[in-house]
C-alpha cells in the first residue's frame, strides 16, 4: 500500500494540481512532486524527512484550499468585481484561474488537492502505525493485484523509456533538447558496441536531475510575469516556448514527452540503481576472472573482436541512422 501511495499515486497527483494552472502555487505543487521524487522511503532519520515533508504536503494543501475558497467567497460577495479579477496579484498566485482548461479548473483543483493531503496523511498514518491486512481479505488481494500491475508497469518504463527520451531530443529540436539526443545516440553506440539493453540509460541519472531542471525553467517561463528582455532572448535561443492552446504541435510534444519522461524515469530509477550495481559487481567479478596472465596471452578488451564492430555497425545503420536523419529533416 506505502509504495503505490508514495511511489505512484501521490506524485501522480502533485503532477496534475501542478499542469492545472501556470501559477505560483501550482508551482509549489511541482516542487513538492519533485522533492518527492527525489526522497525514498527509509528507516531512522530518512522516515523521518519523509514524515515532515508529507505534513508539510498536508499542511499547504490545507492552507491553500482555505485560502482559495476565502478569496472566492471574498469574491462571490463584492459581485466578481473587475478589479479583483484583473489584478496581477491573483493571477500570479493561482487565486485566478489562466490556463483555458475551462470553468471546471477550480473543481479539478479542489478537488486534486483535497486528493493530495488525504494520500499524503494517509501515507503519515502508515509510516507511523503500519497497516497490514489479513491474507484472507479482499485489500490483501486488491493490494497483490497493485504489485504486480506496478511491476509490469516498471517493466513497460523501462523499455519505453529510451523511445520516449528520443521523442524528446528530436520533437521540437532546440539547444535544451540537445542532451537528450546525444545520449540517445550515446546510449545506442553503447549498446551497439556491448549488446547490452542497460547501455541504452547511459548517463541516466545526469539525464533525470537535467530533465527536472528543464521541466522547472520551462514552468517558470510560462508564470504571468514580465520577464526582462534580456532574459527572453536568451530563453528564446536555448529553446524555451509558450503553451498556448495554439502552439505548434512539436513544442506540445515535447512538453509532454519532457513531463512522461521524467516521470517515468523517477518511477523506475531505484530498480535502475540496483541493476546498476548488480552490473559492476558482475563485470568487477568477470574482469578478474579475465585479466590477462603475466605472459599476456590473452586479451579481453572487446573492441578486438570483429563481432562487435560488425553488431555495432548492422544496429548503428539500421536504428542510428534514420534517427540523425528524422533529426536533421525535423530540424529543417
Amino acid at each position: 500500500m506505502g509504495k503505490f501511495l508514495a511511489g505512484f499515486l501521490l506524485p501522480l497527483l502533485l503532477l496534475a494540481a501542478a499542469m492545472l494552472d501556470w501559477s505560483l502555487i501550482p508551482l509549489v505543487n511541482l516542487l513538492a512532486f519533485f522533492v518527492v521524487q527525489y526522497t525514498r522511503p527509509k528507516g531512522g532519520f530518512q522516515r523521518k524527512k519523509r514524515s515532515l515533508l508529507l505534513w508539510s504536503i498536508v499542511l499547504f494543501s490545507i492552507l491553500v484550499i482555505s485560502a482559495q475558497s476565502i478569496f472566492y467567497i471574498i469574491w462571490i460577495v463584492k459581485g466578481k468585481e473587475q478589479s479583483i479579477s484583473d489584478a496581477w496579484w491573483a493571477k500570479l498566485v493561482g487565486f485566478i484561474r489562466i490556463q483555458p482548461w475551462g470553468s471546471t479548473s477550480v473543481v479539478y483543483f479542489f478537488v486534486i488537492q483535497l486528493a493530495i493531503a488525504l494520500i499524503a496523511y494517509l501515507e503519515v498514518y502508515e509510516n507511523r502505525f503500519g497497516w497490514i491486512p489479513r491474507r484472507d481479505s479482499c485489500w490483501w488481494s486488491m493490494l497483490s493485484s497493485v504489485e504486480q500491475l506496478g511491476s509490469h508497469l516498471r517493466v513497460a518504463c523501462c523499455l519505453l523509456l529510451p523511445v520516449v527520451q528520443l521523442v524528446v531530443g528530436i520533437s521540437h529540436p532546440s539547444w535544451i533538447s540537445l542532451p537528450f539526443f546525444i545520449c540517445s545516440c550515446v546510449g545506442l553506440v553503447d549498446w551497439s558496441l556491448t549488446s547490452n539493453f542497460l547501455g541504452l540509460f547511459r548517463w541516466w541519472r545526469l539525464l533525470f536531475l537535467y530533465a527536472g531542471f528543464s521541466i522547472l525553467m520551462l514552468y517558470v517561463y510560462q508564470l504571468p510575469i514580465n520577464f526582462p528582455g534580456i532574459f527572453l532572448t536568451m530563453a528564446k535561443f536555448i529553446g524555451l516556448y509558450k503553451v498556448y492552446g495554439t502552439s505548434e504541435w512539436g513544442e506540445v510534444i515535447s512538453g509532454i514527452s519532457l513531463v512522461v519522461f521524467y516521470f517515468m524515469l523517477s518511477s523506475v530509477k531505484y530498480d535502475m540503481d540496483e541493476m546498476d550495481s548488480i552490473m559492476s559487481m558482475h563485470e568487477s567479478s568477470l574482469t578478474e576472472q579475465l585479466l590477462p596472465s603475466k605472459s599476456g596471452v590473452r586479451h579481453t578488451n572487446v573492441l578486438l573482436r570483429g563481432s562487435v564492430f560488425r553488431n555495432f555497425s548492422i544496429n548503428f545503420f539500421t536504428y542510428g541512422f534514420p534517427v540523425s536523419n528524422c533529426r536533421c529533416i525535423i530540424a529543417q
